[in-house]
């Protein structure tokens, strides 16, 4: 098993070479923003980048690897963007209203993405590399915007914690959001998910 989740390319000397893998990661990305697993295929990337499958098979090594690179690279971004709008919280909002807007945004997200997309880096990632130490990290890009955010808060709603509780709790409330819909679960983005969702939140991070 693999110690972090790093997905990396060979590296080529070669500036053709090296366009040649660009072109192909542009590629992939573009199916990927689809949110259609079915898209993440040889034949749809060869189509998309302008190369023959040989030349993909020969610069890639693994045609899966550039599907799971470009989903990563999508959800980092997601969570990136979701931070800045933590950061730029109204401070004079409260706890319970903070809970209900980043649960409405992530709600929002994740179907926008296709929960399809995710189980789908989550089962064909962890199948080569098992679980990483790292695999959660990607929801530590919060901690230190929602810390901010709640330090300058005016309302007097939001509890002090450090950043070890606060990394904890959050990779909690994410998972609570998350995982309804990864696993196909009836209750996931319904009423009653969002009702605990927020509940969580306040629960968990209000004074």
């Amino acid at each position: 098993m693999n110690s972090y989740s790093e997905i990396s390319f060979a590296e080529s000397k070669q500036e053709r070479s090296q366009k040649t893998l660009v072109d192909i990661l542009d590629a992939a990305e573009q199916i990927v923003i689809e949110a259609n697993p079915d898209l993440f295929t040889s034949r749809t990337l060869a189509q998309r980048s302008g190369y023959a499958l040989g030349t993909l098979v020969r610069r890639l090594n693994s045609i899966e690897n550039v599907f799971l690179w470009a989903v990563k690279k999508g959800r980092d971004r997601k969570f990136q963007e979701f931070s800045i709008s933590i950061a730029q919280f109204d401070v004079h909002t409260p706890i319970d209203a903070f809970a209900e807007n980043m649960v409405d945004t992530a709600f929002l997200n994740i179907q926008r993405t296709n929960p399809a997309v995710m189980y789908f880096f989550e089962k064909r990632f962890t199948k080569i590399n098992g679980l990483t130490q790292d695999y959660f990290a990607y929801m530590d890009s919060l901690v230190e915007p929602y810390l901010v955010a709640a330090s300058k808060n005016q309302t007097n709603t939001f509890r002090v914690l450090s950043t070890s509780e606060a990394s904890l709790l959050i990779r909690q409330i994410c998972l609570l959001v998350e995982r309804p819909f990864m696993e196909g679960n009836p209750i996931a983005g319904t009423q009653e998910h969002r009702s605990i969702a927020i509940d969580t939140i306040i629960r968990l991070l209000a004074k």
